[in-house]
């Protein structure tokens, strides 16, 4: 294969051959590690103790598993040559709303969570000056 067919529209929207012996076997292994990941993103997430973690390991969790199983899927349908649902522009936009999604949960755990618990410093601090209930 040339990286020259990346540039036309024959290669993404035609009916790709069916993957055999170790390509399918990668393939396969690229998925089930993303699903794998996953599970094991959402035991860690049922130990952890901090709030903020658990939600950074639950979000990885729903990103490996559905990005996981959607994989799977596509692979499936390739190796039975299913019309439309099998071409190549599936992957690309499966890896278009993986790069998006691992973006937004790098975001909220790099980002997001210095600036909750900034807040909730903020918060336990002006709250030990307010009155409390009897």
């Amino acid at each position: 294969m040339s990286v020259l067919n990346l540039f036309y529209w024959s290669y993404w929207f035609n009916q790709p051959y069916i993957a055999r012996g170790w390509v399918m076997w990668v393939w396969v292994g690229g998925f089930l590690g993303l699903v794998l990941t996953g599970i094991i993103m959402r035991m860690m997430s049922q130990i952890k103790e901090d709030n903020l973690i658990k939600e950074v390991f639950r979000r990885f969790s729903n990103l490996g598993v559905v990005m996981g199983v959607c994989g799977l899927v596509w692979l499936f349908l390739r190796q039975q040559r299913v019309p439309f649902l099998a071409w190549r522009f599936w992957l690309l936009f499966w890896l278009i709303i993986l790069i998006w999604w691992l973006v937004k949960v790098l975001r909220y755990s790099i980002k997001r969570i210095p600036e909750i618990k900034r807040e909730q410093t903020e918060r336990m601090a002006k709250e030990k000056y307010l009155p409390k209930k009897k």
